[in-house]
């Protein structure tokens, strides 16, 4: 289990980087922007994939969980099933569509081919989920793959849609490339996006569409976050990472950095964009955590309050 500190480390470096971000957002991007570059465009198309792959993961989890939990109640048998479902599903359709789209290799053919390459890419994730939740103990996996499963689409739907409806934050390689935009801050809107969309403009050999206008927060950097937050949930998996959690949690805030670099590099978000995207997740995963496992959902054999509050 992760002591509290490092979740308040991660806290405080991510709303430090916002706040600069909400005064030099503009000179940042001006300074680092590199139109096309081949390593933000990798991490743009794949950069997701690892969160998708644990959510495939946790798909193939709960199935067999709930298969072998014989106490299970048919309706919460239907549940599992209904995330299991979901789950494998979002990471085929939301792993898809970075790869063609604008924000990776801005090819339109390549839709087909990868959804078609993700269906048994993810599959593989599922089916190792799958064969490693069938060895071990379903009651105990079971509640834990429903939190993970939980956690997973609350962190995703704030950074990925709900919040981009509102705030239609212009991304900085449109504001740059259109040349009629101002640089807006993160709280302002830009408002008459339906009318720009409607006249027509192209960027980069495409008509602009509603994605040019969806800066903030950070989806790409929410995700790499996602992971961040459940790599430590492995320990429960594979007892080789047993003792190890602090430096999967580590090793996901690296690679969540790294995914935030690389989005600004390419001009897709602000810096206060990424931290952003980071933070919810963080804060919305973390009181999942502290909920489940106050409860005993997991962690439950492992977990005592008197003791936490003594290493604090």
């Amino acid at each position: 289990m992760i002591k509290k500190r490092h979740f308040y480390i991660v806290v405080g470096i991510l709303l430090v980087g916002f706040i600069v971000g909400s005064f030099l957002d503009l000179q940042i991007n001006q300074a680092i922007y590199s139109q096309g570059n081949m390593f933000g465009v990798i991490m743009a198309s794949f950069g997701t994939y690892p969160c998708y792959a644990g959510l495939s993961f946790a798909a193939g989890g709960l199935l067999i969980t709930s298969v072998k939990k014989k106490d299970l109640h048919i309706i919460w048998r239907i549940v599992s099933w209904g995330l299991a479902a979901l789950g494998y599903g979002l990471s085929v359709w939301l792993g898809s569509k970075d790869v063609p789209s604008i924000n990776g290799f801005n090819n339109l053919a390549l839709e087909l081919p990868v959804i078609l390459i993700n269906i048994f890419v993810f599959l593989g994730f599922a089916t190792l989920g799958f064969i490693v939740c069938y060895k071990g103990d379903e009651n105990k996996l079971w509640m834990s793959l429903m939190v993970m499963a939980v956690v997973f689409l609350l962190a995703l739907l704030p950074t990925s849609f709900l919040i981009k409806l509102v705030i239609h934050r212009p991304r900085y390689r449109f504001v740059v490339n259109s040349g009629e935009i101002a640089f807006h801050n993160w709280w302002e809107s830009y408002g008459a996006y339906k009318e720009y969309i409607d006249e027509g403009h192209v960027l980069y050999g495409h008509l602009i569409t509603k994605e040019e206008f969806k800066s903030f927060p950070s989806g790409h950097s929410g995700s790499a976050a996602i992971m961040m937050m459940v790599l430590p949930y492995l320990s429960m998996f594979f007892k080789k990472l047993k003792g190890k959690e602090t430096m999967m949690f580590y090793i996901g805030f690296a690679w969540t950095v790294l995914m935030m670099f690389s989005r600004i590099l390419v001009g897709a978000h602000y810096l206060t964009d990424t931290c952003m995207g980071a933070l919810i997740v963080v804060i919305v995963t973390y009181i999942g955590h502290e909920i489940a496992t106050r409860k005993g959902l997991i962690y439950k054999d492992e977990y005592h309050p008197q003791q936490e509050q003594v290493q604090q």
